[in-house]
């Protein structure tokens, strides 16, 4: 394993770990009040020269030792060696896997803490606000004890710290924040108008849970800062047609269900619908896109798989998590396609007034590191895209589980019914059983057919996701069916016998072969299978996990379309309940499934070469608001140019009736506003632009070198313009004796501004897609 790129054997600071336990096993035959002294001592010895600290062995079993009787000084929980290795390998740079229900939640607040005792900053980053605020105020405790500070900042603005001020949430040693919001803080911080608006702190060190979905699944995620638009956009009413298109016959759809597109006969029905309209021309191109996009919001996108609504809202599901993104839009206009097709009330667009991918927010860090359950399959990505290397912890107990063999069926139907059996054969025994469906629908389908064979069930899904604590802790109690979607960052272990259980009770449950995990159907990602399989046999305890598959499932259907060809029908191969005898079935599919991924790596990659530049030039530009916020010379200097006599004297004018410090201010103001609204205008044009770049392709053009000429020529000149419109507001503003009036010249910034996560587009933009018809109609 060691000789895969970017894995990395974590056994090399085994030594330390055990000097470490040695020393904690000596203390704890003492009285509990040595345990505090001596952890007071070697902290107080640890903050002594801790500028630059590079953890040295010594220094390594010496705060292990620490943390760990301050672990069960104020926890009543003693670091499993495990727990301490991975710590150690954590602050040496490490990124580690660690199995479910090993502990990751400690080993973060072990590694942020001995950050801090490192004179350093440090920022927990969490997949969703309900772990920050829980995780904060469970080692709330031990942070205590060793003298660092902790808070949690949530988007509702709750904290968990006696102040009610964000600011000082961010100033605390250790902080637990959402991903999303952090990212959100950020772009808000990039609108203040005075250096003491901003709200976070210099970043520094983070600590990454569930790395691989933060740094690879949502890698080039942008979280988007929007307000009010100065101007109305038109939309053209495709709606109507697309309700009227016949499939087959107006539209076909691709077997891998990632595309659809509109037949001869479909183009034919909207040239009548607007005649004199060539959609497959540079003036029809807006038109084709919005038919594309409507047709995918209804051909493609599902209630109840891709989405729900609730609240009088089309909310996303989360693909890698199974809960909904509550913050989260489909981009190029499918957002508010798919609200048509539910009859709903439109949600604002607006203004993008800037954006940040999470790839960009992460690498904002001088320091990086994190934990997950499944990161050396991803070691290679993390190693060529952060220079971090992964590398697996072992299980404080060796692993029982049973991985059965998979159940392969002919369809999904005969998948479904063996599923059903199983669970029902399962229940009867008492034994607990998880049930791991991939979307909202599937998963009240299975419930409603257990109820009928009088199997009750408790349901997880992004419907009641806010239960989700509730039930996950009672997931292993005799006779218990949870059927829930994905697992991933639930954040909660099932214990058998359920959360409180007795000794007896978990023994009961252990002696009935523990809890058995069934998959119905392969995920997008072998990771996903991985993680809901290891809900079963955590800390040594018995439990079995096993995958329903069937041919009709995408992993099938993707092995097809990826040229995996099964060959003939598979019915000959199967008994009567249509399970699959054929061998090597298996590893076909999970060749299909690692090939998926690498593509989905691909067109990661491909969505970040068109980000890059963009990230250079808001650089430049945030540079220079740096200046204009911080510096007065900065934020007068474009009207004090040789050239602007008229702003000159505007000033002077200024001066006489606001005094020095106000015409500064007023000079910073428009300066600032300018920037923005040309970084803001910079953004659209580059947003327009990469919409149509594919379709230089039909010119045998490279799109992301014409993207990238376009987008250093848009640039050129920029801050010269932003000086120059700062001139021109500034001599147009009207001096009084009481000042300059703001909201009469115009300058008043949004009075509201959103945040959303800009959910990829799963089927590519409106313009891949058209000139993906446009080839297949040139025959290319």
């Amino acid at each position: 394993m060691f000789n895969t790129p970017g894995v990395t054997d974590t056994g090399t600071l085994d030594a330390v770990v055990s000097q470490a336990m040695e020393r904690v096993a000596a203390v704890k035959t003492a009285e509990q009040s040595v345990g505090v002294a001596e952890t007071v001592a070697v902290i107080s010895r640890l903050r002594a020269g801790a500028e630059g600290r590079e953890w040295t062995d010594p220094e390594l079993v010496e705060y292990l030792f620490a943390a760990s009787l301050a672990a069960s000084n104020t926890l009543a929980m003693t670091p499993f060696g495990t727990q301490l290795l991975a710590t150690a390998n954590m602050l040496r740079g490490t990124v580690v896997e660690m199995d479910t229900g090993e502990g990751k939640t400690l080993v973060g607040a072990m590694v942020a803490a001995a950050h801090v005792l490192a004179g350093r900053r440090v920022h927990v980053l969490t997949v969703n606000d309900y772990l920050a605020k829980r995780d904060a105020a469970w080692m709330g405790p031990f942070f205590a004890q060793l003298g660092v500070s902790v808070a949690a900042v949530t988007a509702s603005g709750e904290r968990v710290a006696e102040s009610e001020n964000r600011q000082d949430a961010y100033r605390a040693d250790v902080v637990y924040v959402s991903v999303n919001e952090l990212g959100f803080d950020v772009l808000r911080d990039r609108t203040i108008t005075a250096p003491g608006q901003a709200v976070l702190q210099p970043f520094d060190a983070c600590i990454v849970d569930e790395i691989d979905s933060v740094l690879v699944d949502e890698a080039v995620v942008p979280l988007v800062l929007a307000g009010p638009a100065r101007e109305e956009l038109q939309s053209v009413d495709v709606d109507g047609l697309v309700r009227t298109l016949r499939p087959d016959i107006d539209y076909t759809v691709e077997a891998d269900r990632r595309n659809v597109s509109l037949t001869d006969s479909g183009i034919n029905r909207a040239q009548e619908r607007w005649p004199g309209v060539e959609l497959y021309s540079a003036e029809g191109t807006p038109l084709f896109s919005s038919i594309n996009v409507a047709l995918h919001a209804h051909v493609l996108l599902q209630r109840d798989i891709d989405y729900i609504v609730r609240d009088g809202r089309a909310q996303i599901i989360s693909d890698s998590r199974g809960r909904v993104a509550l913050t989260q839009r489909w981009p190029d206009g499918l957002q508010a396609a798919v609200e048509t097709k539910e009859g709903l009330r439109q949600t604002e667009q607006g203004e993008v007034l800037d954006q940040l991918l999470i790839r960009d927010l992460i690498k904002s860090f001088a320091t990086v590191t994190g934990m997950s359950g499944t990161a050396v399959a991803v070691a290679e990505y993390l190693r060529d895209n952060y220079a971090l290397d992964a590398g697996r912890v072992p299980a404080n107990k060796p692993s029982i589980r049973q991985d059965l063999p998979e159940q392969i069926y002919a369809t999904r139907a005969q998948r479904d019914d063996a599923v059903l059996d199983a669970v029902t054969q399962a229940h009867a025994t008492g034994r607990p059983v998880l049930l791991g469906t991939h979307d909202v629908a599937t998963s009240e389908k299975f419930a409603a057919r257990l109820a009928a064979r009088n199997v009750q069930s408790q349901v997880l899904n992004a419907r009641n996701d806010a239960l989700e604590a509730d039930i996950i802790a009672q997931a292993g109690r005799k006779n218990a069916v949870t059927v829930s979607t994905q697992m991933a960052g639930r954040g909660t272990d099932i214990l058998l016998g359920g959360t409180g259980a007795t000794g007896a009770q978990h023994s009961e449950v252990a002696a009935l072969g523990g809890l058995l995990v069934i998959v119905v159907g392969r995920f997008p990602s072998p990771r996903l299978d991985a993680q809901l399989k290891g809900r079963a046999g955590r800390q040594g305890d018995p439990g079995a996990a096993v995958i329903f598959a069937s041919m009709e499932d995408p992993a099938a259907e993707g092995q097809q379309a990826l040229g995996l060809e099964l060959g003939e029908s598979v019915a000959a191969d199967t008994d009567d309940a249509g399970l699959l005898a054929r061998a090597g079935v298996s590893p076909l599919l999970d060749r299909a499934q690692r090939m998926a991924e690498e593509e989905r790596f691909t067109l990661q990659s491909n969505s970040w070469k068109y980000n890059e530049l963009i990230a250079y030039q808001r650089k430049v530009v945030l540079a220079e608001r740096d200046k204009v916020l911080g510096e007065d010379a900065a934020a007068t200097a474009p009207y004090l140019d040789s050239s602007a006599a008229n702003s000159a004297a505007k000033m002077a004018e200024l001066r006489n009736a606001v005094g020095e410090a106000g015409t500064v201010g007023v000079c910073r103001h428009v300066m600032l506003f300018e920037l923005d609204a040309h970084w803001s205008d910079h953004l659209a044009l580059l947003a327009e632009q990469r919409a149509a770049i594919h379709l230089r392709a039909l010119g045998r053009q490279n799109p992301l070198d014409e993207f990238r000429r376009e987008t250093i020529n848009a640039f050129e000149g920029f801050l010269e313009r932003v000086a120059e419109s700062a001139r021109a507001t500034l001599e147009g503003l009207t001096v009084t004796a009481e000042g300059v009036d703001l909201q009469t010249s115009a300058l008043i910034r949004p009075s509201s501004t959103w945040t959303y996560v800009a959910t990829e587009d799963p089927f590519g933009s409106q313009s891949d897609q058209v000139v993906k018809w446009l080839l297949k109609k040139m025959g290319r």
